[in-house]
């Protein structure tokens, strides 16, 4: 019972109680003071039917009877006697006053009314003619007794109800305050940090309601104090303070880790380097060329609106590097030649009177060496170079390494693919870090084509540049529902974990379609796990907040993905209904060596628990990186060194890890 219904009852208790004393104390008060009536008019009237009956001769018994009649005909005596000294007696007696309108029959009974008869003796001089014995009617009074109780009652019933209503209304005034320290409460704990504003006139009110918000306001700054903590540390570590770009170590560790995995990657590396920068530096002097660089930092932060997976880093001086996925060299090209057309009209036009010049590869294959890839671009760089003004270079070799297919058969593939629902599926086991169980499944795609298998890192740029990541999403998420018709019913349940594009977050009919597909399939939509990578709650946040609070009715969990790799304050984390984080595989790779890298992981380990969010580790694919990222704490571990990606859904559940 809550505390409420405790205080409705108890002051209902106590106001029936005061109503029903009150009634109890009338109704006994009532029936003695008619009592007392009835009993007195009886008196009074034996008296003078005595008096009377004394002026008639005592032989007269006709007279006698007219006497006794005008006093009960009346109506107000239940029984008149006149007992005669020769033993004769005169009756006049009645049962009911009135047939109807008196007070009901359980109402007499349980208010009995002690009626005395009263008594007179009639007499001639001295001599004694009889005894006269009056008993007043009752029902007169039961009746005015039970009209004003019944009167009571109806206005203490008004009473009751008014202060009942009362009584309510003013609870609710009272505990509007605890409702709200309640759901306070209940926000924290979904790692909603909300004060209150409106504070409670009630001493003891307000003191529990500043408490509460005085409780938030520390673990805000517990929290904001951490991720300070761990973004300061990010940003020395692995950002360029100038542009705010990737430093060069970060770069490199992040393109290491797409090339370095055994995965098939696709995307064109840029080298761009400024030629007389030194110069600028020297003659327009530190803070010209800061600001220079602070500039281009802002024109290569572009590409996150129309390459949100893309890699920007500046590697040394006006040396930079970037790293797009793309599908092939035909597009390459044209990546590299927008990149070019934006630096001669931003940061790089000609009033800067700066001369750059780029040289740019074409990556693709399972696994590549970063050294060799830098090494060819760079290459390509020098081969610009020889030209006088700004110029750019896209690698070339003598052999033609991969097929190219137009625009147009990219859109044939990729339409074919949706209408046939063709996507081939693949998934990857995540282990429990504390007792090696299986925890959860990520789901990747692949789709075949002209004898080809194309991984996701190779077709997934076209279906973004065709606009068609909505649909891809949809498609994905229908046939990981179709293929757990298959899983046994018992099994123990396991999240399965699919990627979204940040495209189809961003468009509010995917949301809407979305949430049509996982009505249709609510038992499925229960064991499935949406995730964004971390680079697109810079443009998608606000988006991604309204689709997680859409999935929550069906059960569906929301991640995020690639953690590490984006430029957001960490307080999203707090500000998202996140279920899960997993930590980018560039962090994972080579952690045995780097301790900052393990004191990194160590910090989001420790902030993520703070709210009650699992963190999980991907792309481990050597043992000592599982042994030290597991000594970090992490909830779960994935990655190649457990096992290579499955064909079958039933595989990965019942998988179990043999090391």
């Amino acid at each position: 019972m809550t505390l409420r219904q405790q205080f409705s009852l108890l002051a209902s208790l106590l106001v029936v109680v005061l109503l029903a004393g009150n009634l109890v104390v009338t109704v006994i008060n009532g029936r003695d003071y008619f009592e007392q009536q009835l009993n007195g008019r009886a008196y009074d009237a034996a008296t003078s039917l005595a008096l009377s009956m004394s002026q008639i001769d005592a032989e007269d018994s006709v007279q006698q009877t007219r006497l006794m009649d005008v006093l009960f005909d009346r109506g107000f005596f239940e029984d008149i006697t006149f007992a005669r000294t020769d033993g004769e007696t005169l009756h006049r007696r009645a049962r009911e006053a009135f047939s109807s309108g008196g007070a009901p029959e359980w109402f007499q009974k349980l208010v009995p009314l002690e009626l005395i008869p009263a008594e007179a003796d009639v007499t001639r001089g001295w001599q004694r003619l009889g005894t006269v014995t009056v008993i007043s009617h009752a029902d007169f009074a039961y009746r005015d007794l039970w009209n004003m109780i019944s009167a009571e009652m109806i206005w203490f019933a008004w009473v009751l109800l008014i202060a009942l209503v009362a009584l309510q209304l003013l609870l609710r005034l009272l505990f509007r305050s605890l409702v709200r320290v309640e759901k306070q409460a209940l926000a924290i704990s979904e790692r909603d940090l909300q004060v209150q504003e409106n504070i409670p006139r009630a001493r003891e009110l307000r003191r529990v309601v500043e408490a509460m918000n005085k409780m938030v306001r520390k673990l805000q700054a517990i929290f904001a104090e951490q991720a300070e903590m761990t973004e300061r540390l990010r940003e020395e570590s692995y950002l360029d303070a100038p542009t705010g770009l990737l430093n060069r170590r970060g770069f490199d560790q992040q393109f290491g880790h797409i090339l370095s995995r055994d995965d098939e990657h696709s995307g064109v590396l840029v080298i761009m380097q400024i030629q007389n920068f030194t110069e600028f530096n020297l003659n327009a002097g530190r803070q010209a060329g800061d600001d220079l660089l602070a500039l281009l930092g802002k024109s290569l932060e572009q590409w996150r609106t129309d390459y949100p997976h893309s890699l920007l880093g500046r590697r040394a001086g006006a040396d930079f590097s970037l790293f797009v996925p793309c599908a092939d060299r035909t597009q390459a090209d044209d990546i590299v030649q927008q990149a070019f057309s934006l630096m001669s009209v931003s940061a790089l036009s000609q009033r800067n009177e700066l001369c750059f010049h780029m040289g740019a590869v074409f990556l693709q294959g399972d696994q590549d060496d970063p050294v060799d890839a830098f090494s060819r671009a760079d290459a390509a760089l020098r081969q610009a170079q020889r030209q006088p003004t700004a110029k750019y270079q896209l690698y070339q070799r003598s052999d033609s390494e991969f097929d190219e297919w137009t625009a147009g058969e990219w859109r044939t593939l990729l339409n074919t693919v949706l209408e046939e629902q063709s996507i081939q599926l693949q998934y990857l086991p995540v282990i429990s870090n504390h007792d090696q169980k299986l925890l959860q499944v990520e789901v990747f795609s692949r789709v075949s084509w002209q004898g080809q298998t194309l991984s996701a890192a190779r077709f997934w740029p076209m279906v973004e540049q065709h606009r068609l990541a909505a649909r891809f999403d949809l498609v994905v998420i229908e046939k990981v529902f179709h293929s757990m018709d298959d899983l046994d019913k018992d099994a123990e349940p396991v999240r399965f974990c699919i990627n979204l594009s940040p495209a189809s977050v961003l468009d509010e009919s995917f949301h809407q379609s979305l949430a049509e597909l996982l009505a249709r399939y609510p038992q499925q939509a229960r064991r499935i796990a949406l995730e964004v990578p971390e680079f697109a709650l810079y443009s998608a946040e606000h988006a991604i907040a309204r689709l997680a609070l859409k999935l929550q009715p069906f059960g569906v969990d929301v991640g995020i993905d690639q953690v590490g790799t984006g430029t957001m304050a960490f307080a999203y984390l707090q500000r998202l209904p996140l279920a899960y984080v997993r930590i980018d595989g560039s962090f994972n790779r080579g952690v045995h060596l780097a301790q900052d890298h393990k004191f990194y992981i160590q910090s989001m380990v420790q902030i993520a628990h703070n709210l009650d969010l699992l963190v999980l580790a991907e792309g481990l694919e050597e043992a000592p990186d599982v042994n030290a990222v597991r000594q970090t704490g992490v909830d779960g571990l994935g990655g190649y060194y457990f096992t290579r990606p499955l064909d079958s859904l039933e595989d990965a559940v019942s998988w179990r890890p043999t090391v």
